[in-house]
């Protein structure tokens, strides 16, 4: 990665790693639904938290057909009901016998904690429109002076110094008017070169790399891609010839197509130190 001139940073789960407002998500998410459904969403909320759930991060949930996917880069290998009961090979052929083409509304990729509440919300009914209001509703408490947010340290200092050697770009999936303010808590407003909201990865990740590799002026064997959520910043990122650190506190992208994989925020900033600073 010696000739490296840009890079592009996701936000959430990769400039800083509090999970608190998850939880203030999912109870959004539940208190919308019918009182009967409120019990068992949280019951499979905390079966996910603890592993005993069939849908486990890395794996996709396809709300049209009601089953949890597992997938090697977009190919479906194994398939289940919500409930855990396997489907048959057969069935899964029939189904996709193309490779997933992953969305934000229909194909959810569980590549960070996001997606799990609303998962769960679909499956008990509630619709794509309500579900984003309890996004940007999570998005507006972020902003508030109740949410607090501590940069790491170290990764504060490395980024700073990244910002005065390096080409920087955030691209994100979240609202400008909320991630500045995430950006101004942690202290990142001016670390940045360019800055790409409501990205909607991983539907237009490639565009949006497209563009930066037009409007920078820089090919995609000079850039890199860092994020938390492997479908949406590392494989197109991989496929277009791009550099990628794949953030994978759950241990499930070792063999994959990024080119390297940390377990959280301390690790990447020893390798952006080592790698690129000294």
């Amino acid at each position: 990665m010696n000739n490296i001139s840009t890079i592009v940073f996701d936000l959430d789960g990769t400039l800083y790693e509090d999970t608190h407002h998850f939880q203030y998500y999912a109870d959004l998410l539940k208190n919308k639904l019918p009182a009967e459904k409120q019990t068992t969403f949280e019951e499979d909320y905390k079966a996910i938290e603890a592993g005993t759930h069939t849908l486990k991060m890395g794996r996709v949930y396809d709300a049209k057909k009601d089953l949890i996917l597992a997938h090697n880069d977009g190919k479906v290998s194994r398939g289940w009901t919500w409930g855990g009961v396997e489907v048959s090979q057969e069935e899964l052929t029939s189904y996709y016998p193309e490779p997933l083409q992953f969305d934000l509304f229909d194909m959810l990729s569980i590549g960070d904690l996001w997606w799990v509440p609303v998962s769960i919300a679909k499956h008990y009914g509630l619709s794509s429109e309500e579900a984003y209001a309890a996004f940007l509703q999570t998005r507006e408490h972020m902003m508030t002076d109740d949410f607090l947010l501590e940069p790491l340290a170290e990764f504060a200092n490395v980024l700073e110094k990244l910002h005065k050697k390096y080409t920087l770009i955030l691209m994100t999936n979240s609202p400008q008017t909320d991630s500045d303010v995430i950006l101004k808590k942690l202290g990142f407003t001016s670390y940045f070169h360019d800055k790409i909201y409501e990205a909607n990865k991983p539907v237009h990740t490639a565009d949006r790399l497209s563009y930066i590799s037009k409007e920078h002026h820089v090919p995609y064997s000079q850039m890199l891609s860092v994020g938390d959520n492997y479908i949406n910043e590392i494989l197109p990122a991989a496929l277009l010839g791009c550099s990628t650190i794949c953030i994978d506190p759950f241990n499930l992208f070792k063999e994959s197509e990024a080119t390297y994989t940390v377990s959280g925020l301390s690790e990447l900033s020893k390798l952006l130190d080592k790698s690129f600073l000294k």
